[in-house]
């Protein structure tokens, strides 16, 4: 993947993005949220540094569908390209199957897996959650170093 162009879009392909690096982690989420917003098992996420996204063409809508979430969509055809939180305001999760080729997309950890419809059966060799995963305990150093980068220079210090 080194050195290829990471775009993706929605379903009607009048939205288009592209990353100027490459995501920091992914995961699946089994939550409830997640299973009804990708209408499947579990959702399949990519946490970008917002700064790394682009929308190359197309508009964005917003819906908010939590006190602390907001998704973003397609507004022609409403597919979600990422969901962001207050609570990580220097991050975006894109929604793994919007990418082009999401062959890169492999998830790092499960998340609340106590969610998690019992037919699902889960590689044990990754990280399983019963909730919310640590990123100290999951997440490769580069990524959180790269994070921490990110929400230092969000805060206006630039230690």
């Amino acid at each position: 993947m080194a050195g290829e162009r990471i775009v993706g879009g929605c379903q009607c392909e009048g939205l288009r993005f592209e990353l100027k690096a490459r995501p920091l982690f992914a995961h699946a989420c089994h939550c409830l949220d997640c299973r009804r917003r990708s209408g499947t098992a579990f959702g399949l996420k990519a946490t970008v540094l917002r700064d790394d996204l682009a929308i190359t063409t197309g508009e964005l809508t917003a819906k908010q569908t939590s006190p602390r979430t907001t998704v973003r969509q397609c507004a022609a055809c409403a597919t979600t390209i990422y969901s962001e939180s207050i609570r990580f305001p220097s991050t975006y999760l894109v929604a793994g199957g919007t990418f082009d080729d999401a062959s890169f997309v492999v998830p790092g950890a499960h998340l609340w897996v106590k969610r998690k419809h019992p037919w699902v059966v889960l590689p044990d060799r990754v990280p399983q959650f019963d909730e919310d995963g640590d990123i100290h305990a999951i997440w490769p150093r580069s990524a959180r170093e790269r994070l921490e980068a990110a929400n230092r220079a969000l805060s206006g210090d630039q230690e």
